[in-house]
């Protein structure tokens, strides 16, 4: 975990950012959720038959596995931090 603990504080500070300022956390899409979802499979298994045909997904979607719930908690966190910090509260 530590060999990574620099991407994850950047995930972390950008999803939460995005979250703050209501922005997709993954970006818009003009797929609809059907397609998107082929596109996630596809890509999920894309891995698979790499040795036969080189598969990649380049599809904006919102199907990562990643519980998006902990970006929000923090956004929350902040946002209480920054409102205390304004009304000197502690």
């Amino acid at each position: 975990m530590n060999e990574n603990k620099r991407e994850i504080e950047m995930d972390m500070r950008e999803m939460t950012d995005k979250v703050k300022k209501g922005e997709p956390l993954y970006g818009k899409s003009t797929l609809s959720p059907y397609m998107q979802g082929v596109a996630s499979r596809n890509s999920r298994y894309s891995g698979v038959f790499l040795h036969v045909i080189p598969w990649f997904n380049f599809v904006n979607h919102d199907q990562h596995g990643v519980d998006t719930a902990k970006y929000y908690r923090q956004a929350e966190r902040e946002l209480a931090a920054e409102s205390a910090e304004q009304t000197g509260s502690p």
